[in-house]
């Protein structure tokens, strides 16, 4: 049958054969806890993002008055009172009260260029 040798150096593969196999399927585990642990993290991360927006957006939601009307209307202007946009020059009124707010960035660029800004 076998002999002695045979039968060690037979065991001896047979336990490398096993202990590769025990580490690739090791890893394998280690991989896909590492890419969970990433997903969690990356989740906490967006959900302390949103409640600190949230948070953030609840203290924006007061009402106060204006720091001075001087500044609110030099910042808006006196042009709109009385234009009713029917004719081009309340147009124009309407026009210097838009580029007075798009000027001290009370709207987002966006909102003034759909307001024609920028034509």
């Amino acid at each position: 049958m076998f002999c002695t040798p045979r039968l060690i150096v037979a065991a001896a593969g047979l336990a490398i054969v096993a202990a590769v196999v025990a580490w690739i399927y090791r890893q394998g585990g280690d991989d896909v806890r590492t890419s969970i642990e990433r997903q969690n993290n990356e989740a906490g991360r967006t959900a302390d993002d949103v409640r600190t927006r949230f948070d953030l957006a609840l203290r924006g939601c007061g009402t106060s008055a204006p720091a001075s009307a001087d500044g609110f209307r030099r910042v808006v202007g006196t042009d709109l009172i009385g234009g009713r946009g029917g004719t081009p020059a309340d147009q124009r009124k309407i026009d210097r009260t838009v580029v007075g707010i798009c000027a001290a960035a009370v709207w987002t660029k966006g909102e003034c260029a759909g307001r024609g800004e920028g034509r």
